[in-house]
């Protein structure tokens, strides 16, 4: 049975008795640890658009970039556990950092973040900047190992992170010597390779959807499970052996560690609204993402495990 906009808004602001005064008292800032454009602003934003109507605050959207994600992580960390600061992020800004900077990151997310839910996930694409004349991986492979050009350079939102890793490990399994240059986030990151200021680097497929249907970007790897429809001619890393750690990227929203139970299963409860939206479905089904939906306890199964493969991998290549 589908509910109602007014009888799921009038549920999920019923008094909670682990709370004297009503939820939400005042606005609610929904940090987004990467800048406007990139895909989890995107995101944010869709979520905003579908939540607020169902609340008597307003749902705001907040950048705050820097440090592969650690900087809009950590401010929701160190925020109060009362549900008016929620983190939207993706796996790079929760596990990325984490994995980069080990024993010295300045959070835990399976201690410090609760798992409201993960709503999108997505395959990244190995894309190339056509001045270089590459169509195919085994071309790009070729480039790569000429030692008579300049050695290529490709993009990165940080240690740690998808985009990095996922090179890492093409350069560890074909021996390749490149050079990584980081960026703060995957807009700009895109935007340098179409410049050319870089040769090649991943991104998922609506980021750089412009730019490769105007000729600008040249998709040669999909980084995940299965091809993309929109990509059906283009391998995948899975297809070359390259199956663990699984790099597929997701999104979700997380609550500081520490707020009450009753308090976040509404919040639960508001994004499997969101997530069953048109408006959000429609954003992510057809553009190389997929809508899901995974709460509470599976959420947070899914980050223990991507966490733990994650390390593994960096260890190996320590």
């Amino acid at each position: 049975m589908r509910i109602s906009r007014r009888a799921l808004g009038a549920t999920l602001l019923l008094p909670s008795p682990a709370r004297a005064q009503e939820w939400p008292s005042r606005p609610i800032r929904l940090i987004v640890p990467w800048p406007a454009g990139g895909p989890t602003d995107l995101y944010g934003r869709a979520l905003a658009r579908e939540l607020g109507p169902l609340l008597p605050q307003p749902m705001v959207v907040e950048n705050r970039t820097g440090a592969t994600g650690m900087l809009g992580v950590s401010h929701v960390v160190r925020s109060p556990a009362d549900g008016h600061t929620l983190l939207v992020a993706n796996t790079t800004a929760v596990i990325g950092s984490v994995v980069s900077l080990g024993d010295a990151a300045p959070f835990d997310p399976l201690r410090d973040l609760a798992p409201i839910a993960l709503f999108t996930e997505s395959a990244s694409v190995l894309w190339v900047n056509p001045g270089l004349g590459i169509r195919s991986f085994e071309a790009l492979l070729a480039r790569a190992r000429d030692e008579r050009q300049p050695r290529l350079a490709f993009g990165t939102t940080g240690g740690g992170s998808v985009s990095e890793q996922s090179v890492e490990q093409l350069a560890r399994h074909f021996r390749l010597d490149v050079t990584k240059v980081p960026y703060r986030g995957t807009a700009p990151q895109v935007t340098d390779l179409v410049a050319g200021h870089v040769q090649f680097g991943t991104a998922d497929f609506p980021t750089a959807a412009g730019h490769f249907r105007e000729g600008r970007l040249v998709p040669v790897l999909v980084i995940g499970r299965e091809r993309l429809s929109e990509l059906p001619d283009i391998p995948t890393n899975a297809e070359l052996g390259l199956t663990k750690p699984d790099f597929t990227i997701w999104n979700g929203i997380f609550a500081p560690a520490g707020v009450a139970p009753p308090l976040l299963a509404r919040l639960e409860a508001l994004v499997a609204h969101a997530a069953a939206a048109p408006g959000l479905r429609a954003i992510a089904d057809g553009n190389g993402n997929r809508a899901i939906f995974q709460a509470g306890d599976a959420a947070r199964q899914r980050l223990t495990r991507d966490l733990g493969a994650r390390r593994a991998f960096a260890a190996e290549a320590s």
